[in-house]
This record gives C-alpha cells, structure tokens and sequence, in this order.
C-alpha cells in the first residue's frame, strides 16, 4: 500500500535535501581542519567538493511542472525518509574516529533516502537524479570506511 508523506511535495523535499547535502560539506569541511595527514586532508577535501555538488544538482533540478505534486512511499520507506530529514544535525565531535563513523551512518542514510525517493517517482529527469545521488552516497560510504580503516589503523 502507498501513502503519501504528509504535507511533503517535491520541492519540500528536495529544499531538505539540499540542506543535509550543505551540513555534510560542512562536517567534511570541519573535519578537515582537525587533521594533520595531508592525504586524509586531500580525501576529506574531495568528499565536501562533492557534497557542495550535490546540493547544486538539487538546487539546480527544474521542478517548475512538479510543484503539487506528492512523493508516494511505502510505509517501511517514509520512516527511512523522515528519519532522514529530520535526524541528527551536526555537532561537536570528539575525534576523527567518532566523525567518520557517525559521517558513514549519515551516508548510509543518504543512500536509502535517494534510493527509496527514485523508487516513489515517475518523472524520468527526478528519477535519474535519485538515482545518481544513491550512487553517490553509496560511493561516499565505502570511500569513508575505507578511511576510517587506515585512520584508525
């Protein structure tokens, strides 16, 4: 069974979208500052440069002839995409560890949001970028595992 997500039409979601994108470049940026490494400072780098690009993209995606229109979700998915929305903004953290893991959650997060919203559309160009933003936080997230490991290790 489909519902649809209380008083969330497309551009609401794509306007929290967005926000989430720019308090992930913020959290890279931060982490950023805390790390001597230069590599991890290049890698850290990367991840903000393309957050600021994903929040563009979403930014930048015409919905000019989906503005009424509502996201339809199954009811196991719209705890996913709310959880999301409104989850935890970012705070101080006690090392890069700590970062790292709560930033691989995040992404996580990230990619069951987009992937669950490009499931829930039928507008082709909204669909694609869905699609690439969950391919994208999937990619984000074992880029950072992997520097968690050699952080941690």
């Amino acid at each position: 069974m489909l519902k649809t997500v209380k008083d969330e039409t497309v551009r609401s979601i794509l306007k929290k979208a967005a926000k989430k994108e720019y308090e992930l470049y913020l959290l890279y940026k931060n982490a950023e500052k805390c790390v001597k490494d230069a590599h991890i400072k290049t890698i850290l780098k990367r991840f903000a440069r393309e957050e600021l690009e994903h929040e563009q993209a979403i930014k930048n995606f015409n919905i000019d002839g989906l503005k009424k229109q509502k996201i339809e979700i199954n009811e196991a998915s719209q705890q996913e995409i709310l959880q999301y929305l409104t989850g935890k903004s970012l705070s101080d953290y006690s090392d890069l560890e700590d970062m790292l893991i709560f930033v691989t959650k995040l992404e996580k997060k990230a990619f069951e949001f987009y992937s669950n919203l490009s499931k829930c559309i039928e507008n082709p160009d909204l669909k694609k970028l869905f699609i690439w933003l969950a391919q994208e936080e999937s990619r984000h997230r074992e880029d950072i595992e992997d520097l968690f490991w050699d952080v941690a290790y």
